[in-house]
């Protein structure tokens, strides 16, 4: 079963996603709404993905961090809207994918699928 983490300073939306993640059979291993907290989680936990906020990612440099000292661990970022540039922009950061509020269900799971499909398939791939 793929763990999760979930940072986001809004309990409500922390709990929503929680319900999805585990009505699609994950386990959210923890959940906090500060980044400090966050980075400890990881640490204690080390999930296979995490689901940050948009509006937390750049407090000092938490995504830099995460990319550095947990390579595997798939990044999902929640977000109210997200426009071209931050979408390129987060992708270019190591990004594996967006969950848009209000959460759709049924694309909360079809993108951390995929995301762990494309890994896998990647993965599989010979290297030359």
């Amino acid at each position: 079963m793929l763990k999760a983490v979930i940072i986001d300073e809004n309990a409500t939306s922390r709990g929503l996603l929680q319900t999805i993640l585990v009505n699609n059979g994950w386990e959210v291993a923890g959940h906090t709404n500060s980044n400090a907290k966050g980075l400890l989680l990881l640490q204690k936990l080390q999930p296979h993905f995490i689901c940050i906020d948009l509006g937390q990612i750049d407090d000092e440099g938490l995504l830099d961090r995460i990319r550095q000292d947990w390579p595997k661990t798939l990044i999902f970022v929640i977000a109210s809207t997200v426009d071209a540039q931050t979408v390129q922009n987060m992708l270019a950061r190591g990004v594996h994918g967006f969950f848009i509020k209000p959460f759709n269900q049924a694309t909360v799971a079809n993108t951390v699928r995929s995301a762990v499909l494309r890994l896998v398939k990647q993965a599989q791939q010979p290297t030359n």
